[in-house]
């Protein structure tokens, strides 16, 4: 009796072990048939669940539906496998879909969010550069500016110089020309001087000659 007990507890456990986990599968195939009971052809031995089709009528007397599939093919179905929307298998792969899109897009947005900021950092940088650079051209151009001014007042005092110089210059000639006319002046002074004193000479070794002459004529002298 131990040895029997213990060949069913040995055999339990052995078909224990030999034993697999499984699931149940939600996927159904459902005939497309001509008519609307099951006795009618089948035009389509299995449309899987999840299939969309065009129901073009519904007899609730018989439970059967007219519907088209997308290939055209028309025939009848038990309405009870009809569902006005996916099934949830379906609905989850569209919701995976849709949420691996949105991840994408997700992922997207962050990349192009990065070149955004990184472009708005190398505006704000450049933006500072820029304000350095107007901030030196506007030194220079206040320094152009000055000197501009500078020039232009250089530029007056070097026409009243000049201005000045022509006056000083025509001064000087005047003074050379009134230079000129005294020395002119002074030689005609000088010449009627010598010529003075020439004729005084002449005229005077002219009166002696003539008194020496009348002295020997007279008899005064031997």
């Amino acid at each position: 009796m131990t040895k029997l007990l213990a060949g069913l507890l040995l055999a339990g456990h052995c078909a224990t072990s030999l034993a697999e986990t499984v699931y149940v599968r939600d996927t159904i195939y459902v005939p497309l048939r001509g008519g609307q009971t099951a006795e009618h052809r089948i035009l389509h031995k299995g449309i899987r669940s999840g299939t969309a089709l065009q129901r073009l009528e519904e007899n609730p007397e018989s439970g059967y539906s007219r519907v088209r599939m997308d290939d055209g093919m028309v025939g009848w179905i038990q309405t009870q496998y009809l569902a006005d929307s996916p099934i949830a298998a379906d609905q989850l792969v569209q919701a995976s879909a849709r949420l691996a899109r949105l991840e994408a897009s997700l992922q997207e947005n962050r990349e192009h969010l990065a070149a955004l900021v990184a472009e708005r950092d190398a505006l704000v940088f450049r933006n500072a550069e820029l304000g350095e650079q107007n901030q030196t051209l506007q030194t220079d151009l206040e320094r152009i500016s000055s000197l501009a001014a500078n020039t232009v007042a250089i530029d007056a005092q070097n026409r009243e110089l000049q201005a000045e110089r022509l006056a000083l210059q025509q001064q000087i000639d005047d003074l050379l020309q009134a230079h000129a006319a005294l020395a002119d002046d002074n030689d005609q002074a000088w010449f009627l001087r010598g010529a003075g004193t020439v004729l005084l000479s002449l005229l005077l070794g002219f009166i002696g000659a003539r008194r020496l002459y009348q002295r020997r004529a007279s008899g005064g002298w031997v």
